[in-house]
């Protein structure tokens, strides 16, 4: 009880921000890997389960087979969109519907704002609403295509106010879909009223997004050759810094795991990459950067191996945990995201979508079918590119040792108490290693138990 008052008062005791600001004042994470029960210190390294496998580093796909792969799962998972697919014009009807749904959605949700006080109805009606900009939709949209100058969020209304689903969850904004990042291809189909948001559709999400981050290219074609350029940097490491100049002073831009960006050339310390800028009008200025070849990036996505999946999920142990990207964190499925994409997988972006992307090992009901479960683990799934996944919870399996099934996720909080009501935790909020048995002692009952789906991303 001491620890759930300790964090309760933590969190209470916080300046509450705008929602974008990524710099809120929050409990300090732990040094290192944090090192919960049943996970031994020797687990918090990639060696430790690479060494495990027989066969850690053969190819599993070759990049004409993920190129196949990507193909099935953005034609297939409706999460996923190709954005080079879509046509110049869009029906304005279909927009206005989808800009309405998500609107009347939140509106009829039960919603707390940061002082822990109920979201009035004022707030959707007086101030939200006017800002859709729904009479200005056309009946036959124009699209205009860009693509992100930075990391941006995408968010299910154009208004920097935090939603909360319980009071004092302010890490929990049920506005924050995700983040786009650096180099995102957008197609833009609609502009807030006061010109500071833009609807637009990403390769895996759709919603709002500051204008300030959107440059725009003159059509389609030409947003492509710079996105599918062949000649690429991929960022292989959390994050990298791109610098401004040569002397690597300046830092432009910080793109995390899985970022792409278009090269220009390279030194014998540098990547020369291509930057973009929002410039006049929004129209796109081009500008140079820097990554230094030490530096965790390279120019083609890693081969897809056991050994090469399990380094770049590794490379987020103890990283932030992060709803939606929010505190340039990442939650349970932009984890799985990163690492996948890192290795140019195309994986959608949200937990229930990404269990569909690749082979279906099972289904399952929680609290059911344990020894269906354990069998599937031993004989099924892959270490390394199995993904677990329980309701709004995604892991990705490392193996088993001494029965005991061993996981690395990102994760908010592990429970620990028996009452619903008190709903004790002990706040994690990072990349860890845990076992299945994690919760284990809480009303909630062990990870293992609430599995409800695995996959191979294969």
């Amino acid at each position: 009880m001491k620890t759930k008052i300790f964090f309760l008062c933590l969190l209470l005791s916080l300046i509450y921000l705008p929602a974008e600001a990524q710099d809120e004042s929050l409990p300090p994470l732990p040094k290192g890997p944090l090192i919960l029960s049943g996970a031994a210190p020797e687990m918090q390294n990639a060696d430790f389960w690479i060494k495990r496998l027989p066969d850690a580093n053969q190819a599993l796909k070759t990049p004409e087979e993920i190129a196949q792969l990507n193909k099935e799962i953005n034609e297939t998972i409706a999460e996923r969109t190709d954005v080079f697919k879509i046509k110049g014009m869009f029906r304005g009807i279909d927009i206005k519907e989808a800009i309405e749904k998500s609107y009347e959605t939140i509106k009829s949700r039960k919603l707390f704002g940061v002082d822990d006080k109920y979201i009035t109805k004022d707030l959707f009606t007086d101030q939200i609403l006017p800002n859709l900009n729904l009479d200005a939709v056309p009946n036959m949209v124009n699209i205009r295509w860009g693509v992100a100058t930075t990391a941006a969020s995408v968010r299910a209304l154009p208004i920097w106010v935090k939603m909360l689903e319980e009071k004092g969850d302010i890490e929990f904004d049920q506005l924050q879909f995700t983040l786009i990042k650096l180099w995102t291809p957008v197609a833009v189909y609609h502009t807030s009223t006061d010109g500071k948001w833009y609807y637009v559709q990403a390769p895996y999400v759709r919603g709002w997004v500051e204008s300030k981050h959107i440059a725009f290219f003159k059509d389609q074609d030409a947003v492509k050759e710079k996105v599918k350029s062949k000649d690429y940097v991929v960022v292989t490491g959390e994050s990298v810094p791109v610098y401004a100049g040569p002397d690597f002073t300046a830092v432009l831009d910080r793109p995390s795991m899985g970022t792409v960006i278009p090269r220009v050339s390279q030194t014998d310390t540098a990547f020369l990459v291509e930057m973009p800028k929002r410039g006049e009008g929004g129209k796109v200025v081009l500008g140079r950067g820097y990554i230094k070849l030490s530096d965790d990036a390279r120019t083609q996505f890693p081969p897809y191996t056991q050994a090469n999946v399990i380094r770049q999920a590794f490379k987020l142990l103890s990283a932030r945990y992060g709803w939606g990207g929010t505190y340039m964190g990442r939650d349970c499925s932009g984890f799985t995201f990163d690492v996948f994409t890192s290795m140019g997988v195309d994986l959608p972006r949200d937990s229930d979508q990404q269990a569909f992307a690749g082979t279906q090992l099972g289904s399952f009901k929680p609290f059911e079918q344990s020894e269906l479960k354990k069998a599937t683990l031993r004989q099924a799934a892959t270490p390394g590119i199995t993904l677990l996944r329980m309701k709004m919870h995604m892991m990705l399996y490392l193996g088993e040792i001494d029965e005991k099934f061993y996981v690395i996720h990102s994760t908010w909080a592990e429970r620990i108490g028996q009452d619903p009501v008190k709903d004790e935790k002990n706040r994690i909020n990072q990349v860890v290693v845990s076992d299945l048995d994690l919760n284990g002692n809480s009303y909630l009952g062990p990870l293992f138990h609430r599995i409800i789906q695995m996959s191979e991303v294969n």
